[in-house]
């Protein structure tokens, strides 16, 4: 309820300027012009004057309030300005994370071979990006299904397969950590099964990266 009200409050808060301009208008065409009396003039006056004033306070409100600051998500370039989180696709998201895995690496595989995962300067405040950057490597063998990005996960060392699963377990999964780890443990000799893994978790991941930007979307200023 709170979230919604907060999601809500500038709408609110630009109705009701609207309303006190609209009405301190009103109050100074009518009650004030045709006032028999100078005591109803000045009161008419006076409302009219405070309805004013909360219409500016309100104006400045929304003025403090307004989403200025770049969201490494959000950030519409071509508006100059932040969308909402709902109108946030897995389009957007992607072509972020693949800008991010360009800063954090120089290539394919220095991010398999150098634990970038393990490198705290380049995962951001409290270490938010992590789990994007694992999410997003898994993902991309599956999406891409290339037979020379899958070597790096078959070839893995045992640190960056834990790397992975610590990030992953930083979002939230257990099950999926779990069985990652129990797969590349006991199939490295059997390849198929560890790219059938991924490749069957394929939209899972998809679901858990739109879901682990969107409500962490805050740390991402």
């Amino acid at each position: 309820m709170i979230a919604v009200l907060k999601k809500k409050l500038p709408l609110i808060m630009a109705i009701a300027a609207g309303l006190c301009l609209i009405g301190a208008i009103l109050i100074l065409a009518i009650p004030v012009a045709f006032a028999d009396a100078a005591y109803k003039r000045v009161i008419g006056t006076i409302i009219a004057v405070l309805m004013i004033i909360l219409a500016l306070l309100a104006a400045f409100y929304l003025w403090l309030c307004r989403d200025t600051e770049p969201n490494f998500f959000l950030f519409d370039r071509q508006k100059k300005r932040n969308i909402s989180p709902d109108e946030l696709n897995f389009t957007v998201a992607n072509e972020r994370l693949n800008f991010l895995l360009t800063a954090v690496s120089q290539s394919m595989e220095e991010l398999w071979t150098e634990d970038v995962l393990e490198n705290e300067l380049k995962l951001g405040y409290r270490k938010i990006y992590r789990p994007l950057i694992a999410y997003k490597m898994l993902y991309d063998l599956a999406d891409k299904n290339i037979d020379s990005y899958w070597t790096y996960l078959e070839n893995a060392s045992p640190e960056t397969v834990e790397s992975i699963a610590k990030a992953l377990e930083q979002a939230g999964e257990t099950e999926m950590v779990k069985a990652f780890r129990f797969i590349m443990e006991n199939y490295r000799s059997e390849p198929a099964k560890i790219r059938n893994f991924i490749s069957g978790n394929l939209k899972y991941i998809r679901g858990r990266i739109m879901f682990y930007i969107k409500r962490n979307i805050e740390m991402f200023y």
